[in-house]
């Protein structure tokens, strides 16, 4: 209406120049110009209005019924239909150029829509970090549901001739109100952003066996479901995604599942999420601190290694550190022995000195009330009791000082493998390690032993991580079960492809994958496969 009212202004300005020059030079008289300009402004009242009831459309109801949607106006139907255009890549084939063939299937819309009252709209819908195009297929009816299902079904059928790797899903509709441009060019710019790899028939022969279900995958339309070994959990799990892809949910099924395999699960929440989604494991939190004292560890090397590697201490703070514990394992001290120990060392030498002061700076955050109340126990806590519970999650939420959050998750996974190692428990262990990068960012003895040794004993680790390339080499290298969700970064991309050997049509999936998808590589699956995990 904006457009056709500033047509009619430069018309009004045109007439009343006119008039005004009439009347200049006495053509026409003055009462005779109010009689033109009141004919005109007559006209221009009635265009206005007749343009006004043009223009407003009121939507009085929208019924989806069946994956059809009606939009019912004050003086017409509108009857249709939406799908989602999704490619396909078969895992086991070359890429395939979808956007050639949606081109096709354009094409073959255009020519059928000069034969029918049809109307075909491909929209891409742009939100947060993602896009997705779909095929609108509407027409202007009342009661012609059978009409338009039939329509859309012979353009699936189309689809499938001149577009087989792209697939029409019929998608619920929004209950927003677009207008739509009344012009279109002449250049097609629809893109297909949605591809999902879709399993052949010979891929359901791949997964040999297993027992613990964890999801399904698809092969030709049917799902099939998939899962893991339990003895394959000892030889560690990976999972990767970026944040809201579904890796919490992954992890928190692989623990309720192992529970009733008869694993133990102990699991060190950094973000104090899982207690939601596991309600029946127990708890450790402020309220119910789990108090350690890493004094009274058996092996001094690997609480030193720990030390130093949080604090990032230098070699020389790292050998007066190694002395002072030495003296105060001897004596069966406590942190508050360390401190004085520290603060009365003879100084007098720069260097000493220099030394001194630098790891007292660095060791103060477990001097602070935090560290007091997580380290100073007087001794460290029987096993027995915490592993024969029925699930454990450490919420380390609490911890707001992060070196002391990582030092008390490593120094929990140092007291349960080394009760593991000492005793060779009955059962087994998994130990879900949330946000992992956290703790495995560099190589060093104790994070090799742990994660080359423990298994012998029984312990699984559950490695969650959104960055793997912020994971030790090492580490990764030991994951043998790595499931991925979306991951976005390049980087990261290119680990996870290089360590599982995904095909390159897999590797360009990566980041499109939906909540919940995820690429599963396992010793009982021959090649990686695309699965949807269980939602918990």
């Amino acid at each position: 209406m904006v457009y056709m009212l500033s047509r009619l202004y430069p018309l009004v300005l045109i007439a009343i120049s006119i008039a005004i020059i009439l009347f200049s030079f006495n053509i026409v008289a003055l009462n005779e110009i109010y009689y033109i300009l009141s004919i005109v402004i007559v006209v221009i009242i009635i265009s206005i209005t007749m343009l006004s009831k043009k223009v407003k459309t009121k939507i009085r109801e929208i019924i989806v019924k069946n994956d059809i949607f009606i939009v019912n106006t004050e003086n017409k139907t509108i009857t249709g239909v939406a799908a989602r255009l999704v490619g396909k890549q078969e895992a086991d084939k070359a890429q395939v150029d979808v956007q050639r063939e949606l081109n096709n299937l354009l094409g073959a819309l255009l020519s059928r829509s000069k034969a029918n009252d049809v109307r075909y709209v491909v929209v891409t819908y742009v939100g947060g970090k993602q896009a997705s195009s779909s095929i609108i297929v509407f027409k202007e009816c009342e009661n012609c549901v059978e009409e338009v299902a039939k329509e859309f079904q012979s353009i699936a059928e189309i689809a499938s001739v001149v577009a087989p790797h792209v697939s029409l899903e019929p998608v619920s509709v929004s209950t927003e109100s677009i207008p739509l441009p009344r012009s279109f060019g002449n250049v097609t710019f629809a893109r297909i952003t949605d591809l999902k790899v879709d399993s052949p028939a010979a891929m359901e022969r791949l997964v040999v066996n297993y027992d613990v279900e964890i999801g399904e995958m698809v092969v030709r339309n049917q799902a099939v479901s998939v899962g893991i070994m339990a003895s394959d959990v000892l030889r560690h799990i990976g999972i990767f995604g970026s944040t809201g892809s579904g890796k919490s949910n992954t992890a928190s099924l692989l623990a309720k599942e192992l529970i009733n395999k008869g694993f133990n699960v102990l699991i060190l929440d950094w973000h104090g999420e899982y207690r939601q989604k596991l309600p029946e494991f127990t708890v450790f939190d402020q309220s119910n601190v789990f108090k350690l004292n890493p004094l009274k560890f058996n092996d001094i090397d690997d609480t030193i290694e720990i030390l130093s590697d949080v604090l990032q201490l230098t070699d020389p703070q790292r050998f007066l550190l190694f002395v002072l514990v030495s003296k105060v394992k001897k004596s069966e001290g406590s942190l508050s022995d360390l401190f004085n120990l520290l603060k009365n060392v003879n100084d007098q030498s720069n260097w000493i000195k220099e030394v001194k002061y630098a790891l007292a700076r660095k060791l103060y955050p477990l001097f602070t009330a935090k560290g007091r109340t997580l380290f100073n126990a007087d001794q460290n806590p029987d096993l027995n009791s915490l592993l024969s519970l029925n699930g454990v999650i450490f919420d380390l939420s609490f911890i707001n000082n992060l070196r002391l959050r990582r030092l008390y998750g490593l120094f929990v996974m140092k007291l349960v493998s080394d009760y593991y190692m000492a005793r060779r428990a009955n059962r087994k262990l998994l130990i879900v390690v949330e946000e992992a990068q956290n703790y495995f960012q560099t190589e060093n003895e104790f994070i090799d032993k742990l994660i080359s040794e423990v298994r012998k004993f029984g312990i699984g680790l559950c490695i969650v991580s959104q960055s793997p390339s912020s994971i030790s080499p090492n580490v990764m290298k030991n994951t043998n079960v790595k499931i991925v969700h979306a991951i976005k970064s390049d980087i990261d991309k290119r680990i996870l492809s290089e360590s599982m050997s995904l095909p390159s049509n897999m590797y360009s999936i990566m980041d499109k994958l939906d909540v919940g998808e995820a690429i599963l590589s396992a010793p009982n699956i021959k090649i990686p496969i695309l699965i949807k995990i269980k939602k918990i």
